[in-house]
């Protein structure tokens, strides 16, 4: 087999990268060729994205993987879920692009839930009323400004718009899509009663398509001429599920900055039980269900650690305090991880301290004490997720199965493992690239389907498996 190159593009929240995948007979190499940090911007109590910084980013970890490898043959984009932009006939924006950590959606959210229309919806979509899906963001945005019903002509998701930049092809992937309380719950479309409920116009969407098509040549983009832009699945933590090797019964975690708690199933979550659990039945690539619950990650250290004096500036210093947060003893008031003051706070610090107080804890004393703290919260959190995931299923988990730049910290696994009395597997594995490359060689025709590639790749991944404390 000769050796094919492909680019993922995986943009989040905090951080965004380009990383080449290398397919040969040998398997799978990666190789990072950009790295840029992300975030958004506050203008007049309102949050937005630098949306034009970020694609330039992206234009410029492309160029540089063509430069390190000649003979490049696709590339494909994966995001965080939900934000969008609004396009005329033409291709312009019509309106800014929001962060969906602004909480300009917070009073329509309210009203769904007090006039109980939030079971409507979770019964139309299956996804609960969370403030930032896409449906309250596009509900709120056109009651403010109802002249945009006239002036755009299509809606795409963040994912979805720069695989029009890139290849001049609007289309609404499936995965991302669904991450908005857009899609109907049975079947592969978009729900029109939720549509008309929001006052959404119906032409603003299209499909949703299936990942592992190609969508056309990459343009505008010097030396790019002959990259194929591929339809991956657009929700990083989509690509990121279906890269994680499958064995017993498993539980999986994408852990960043949120962590994604589920599975792959082949029928949605549905009925009180879910409804009260708050799962999100989202899409993979190919339309399949993903019910997972979306909990508070490692956006809590992540906020905090920003607004320190002495932040750690390299890996080598975050694990040194991680070492340090290990040999300290478990916190005798945890997080109360829904709390919605976590969610988008001015000061994480003053949140979680406030947090803590309301409970009778005693907020720590350094960076080391917060790391404990947080860990040992978001692992209760997930451990309480797990469980009622078995009560609602009626499935015994025998093992958690963790990707994702959180799965490379020792303590929070280790805390997973006890909390739950599971073990948990930790993936030495980049699940989000792994995910985008695969479906870019299916649309490639340079594999015949994704079982292939996952039982190749699981070959050489290292793993760590982290056992309940006591347990051997």
């Amino acid at each position: 087999m000769n050796k094919v190159h492909a680019a993922a593009i995986d943009l989040g929240a905090t951080s965004g990268r380009v990383i080449v995948g290398t397919w040969s007979d040998d398997g799978l190499e990666l190789t990072e060729v950009h790295r840029f940090p992300n975030a958004f911007h506050r203008l007049n109590d309102n949050d937005y994205w630098d949306i034009a910084s970020l694609f330039s980013q992206v234009r410029k970890g492309l160029a540089e993987a063509k430069r390190l490898f000649p003979n490049l043959a696709s590339c494909g984009v994966d995001t965080w879920g939900v934000d969008h932009v609004l396009l005329d006939k033409a291709g312009r924006l019509t309106f800014p692009m929001h962060a969906y950590r602004d909480q300009r959606t917070e009073p329509l959210r309210k009203r769904l839930i007090d006039s109980g229309d939030d079971r409507k919806l979770y019964d139309w979509t299956g996804l609960p009323p969370i403030n930032y899906n896409t449906a309250l963001q596009l509900g709120e945005t056109l009651a403010a400004f109802p002249q945009l019903k006239e002036m755009a002509a299509r809606v795409l998701l963040l994912p979805d718009y720069f695989n029009y930049l890139l290849s001049g092809q609007m289309c609404n992937e499936v995965s991302i899509a669904s991450t908005g309380q857009l899609l109907d719950l049975h079947g592969v479309s978009f729900s029109e009663q939720t549509l008309e409920y929001f006052g959404i116009p119906q032409g603003w969407f299209e499909g949703p398509a299936k990942a592992g098509m190609k969508l056309g040549k990459v343009r505008g983009i010097e030396g790019l001429e002959d990259v194929e832009t591929i339809l991956v699945p657009g929700h990083d933590t989509s690509c990121a599920f279906e890269a994680i090797p499958k064995t017993g019964n498993d539980i999986f975690i994408s852990a960043g900055t949120w962590l994604l708690t589920g599975g792959l199933t082949a029928q949605p979550a549905q009925g009180e039980a879910a409804y009260k659990l708050g799962v999100s039945n989202e899409r993979d690539g190919l339309g399949g269900y993903r019910p997972n619950k979306i909990l508070l990650g490692l956006w809590l250290l992540e906020q905090l650690a920003s607004k320190l004096p002495n932040k750690p500036k390299s890996g080598a210093e975050w694990d040194a305090v991680t070492d340090q947060a290990a040999d300290l003893p478990a916190p005798k008031v945890l997080i109360d991880c829904t709390d919605e003051l976590l969610f988008n706070p001015e000061d994480m610090k003053a949140a979680i301290d406030e947090n803590l107080r309301r409970q009778g804890g005693t907020p720590p004393e350094n960076l080391a004490q917060y790391m404990r703290l947080i860990c040992d919260s978001l692992a209760r959190s997930v451990a309480n997720t797990v469980k009622q995931f078995g009560e609602m299923t009626g499935e015994h988990f025998d093992n958690i199965a963790i990707v994702g730049g959180g799965s490379k910290n020792q303590l929070l696994c280790q805390r997973i493992a006890d909390a739950s009395s599971l073990p948990v597997t930790s993936y030495n594995l980049e699940g989000t690239s792994v995910g985008n490359i695969g479906y870019q060689l299916l649309g490639l025709g340079v594999i015949e389907n994704l079982d292939v590639y996952r039982a190749k790749i699981a070959q050489g991944i290292n793993k760590h498996v982290y056992r309940p404390a006591g347990l051997s």
